[in-house]
């Protein structure tokens, strides 16, 4: 909280602009498919786990999507494929890393150059535009005086936090984070857990890519590039420990908030993007450095 307040007093005093209702709505709407990623994420990392192919199963819902708008299917559809494909490609994560005990990071690793090759395969290299804009008002709205990227990050996350602090399975995925031996040895089904973890990344992905659609109204070839690097800087920020049993969902969306603002911020001031990735991964280093020389501390 103290990191983002001074970085909005840096950048208000260098741009007249920067702290504009104009602007902050603005970012909002552009940082909703990522603050909507970075919730699975926080579980996933609250588990143990890591996904670096989240961009790829972005991606590749994102085209099944332009898929279905082309192919004139009615939204009651569209967004249902978006969901199921997500959540089909995070499953398949899930189960990877359940039964064949792959590290995380490898297996994800492995799983993310295919779903880019299969982006490739489909779209050919080119993008799919001109898409409708029917659902639009899922970013673009406003509900209540309030624009529609509040609700649906309130409504992600309240349901996120529910099932992670308040249901039986989300007491199983904060066990198994802290010592999967152990959660093994009291009954808890670590593998099914992981599958469904995985599986319920998958699935917020997918209603990240039908946001992005909805915004932008295409696919570009590139889509989901830097969301992974992201969404880990994001929940890393927000408190979680990268060796699991620790996370905020809180933490998390003030990390989001940090990352766009410190983006939109740069822009604004006219620093090039280039430096956008190298400042992001100077922080997630930063941060878990200072982890790491903590738990020391600790220990």
């Amino acid at each position: 909280m103290v990191a983002l307040i001074a970085i909005c007093v840096v950048f208000a005093s260098q741009s007249e602009f920067f702290l504009t209702e104009r602007n902050l709505t603005t970012v909002l709407r552009n940082s909703v498919d990522l603050a909507v990623v970075c919730a699975g994420m926080t579980i996933i990392i609250i588990l143990g786990g890591i996904d670096v192919s989240v961009g790829g199963i972005v991606a590749v819902s994102a085209v099944f999507i332009g898929r279905a708008y082309q192919l004139g299917m009615p939204d009651w559809v569209i967004v249902p494929v978006g969901l199921a494909v997500g959540a089909m490609l995070g499953a398949i994560n899930g189960y990877i890393i359940a039964k064949s005990r792959v590290p995380p990071i490898v297996a994800t690793l492995g799983t993310m150059y295919i779903y880019i090759a299969v982006l490739f395969l489909v779209i050919g290299g080119v993008w799919i535009s001109g898409l409708p804009g029917t659902l639009s008002f899922l970013v673009l709205g406003e509900f209540a005086g309030l624009p529609a990227g509040i609700w649906i990050i309130g409504g992600v996350y309240g349901a996120c936090y529910l099932l992670l602090r308040h249901m039986p399975w989300g007491q199983r995925v904060v066990a198994v984070g802290c010592d999967e031996a152990s959660a093994r040895l009291v009954g808890i089904r670590v593998d099914r857990t992981k599958i469904q973890a995985y599986a319920l990344l998958g699935l917020l992905a997918g209603f990240a890519a039908v946001l992005y659609v909805a915004r932008l109204r295409n696919v570009e070839v590139n889509i989901g590039t830097n969301i992974a690097l992201e969404a880990i800087a994001a929940t890393i920020l927000g408190g979680a420990n990268i060796r699991g049993g620790v996370g905020s969902l809180i933490g998390t969306l003030l990390g989001v908030i940090f990352i766009k603002l410190t983006q939109n911020g740069l822009v604004l001031i006219g620093v090039s993007s280039l430096w956008e990735t190298v400042i992001i991964g100077g922080l997630l280093i930063t941060v878990l450095v200072l982890d790491a020389l903590e738990g020391r501390r600790t220990a």
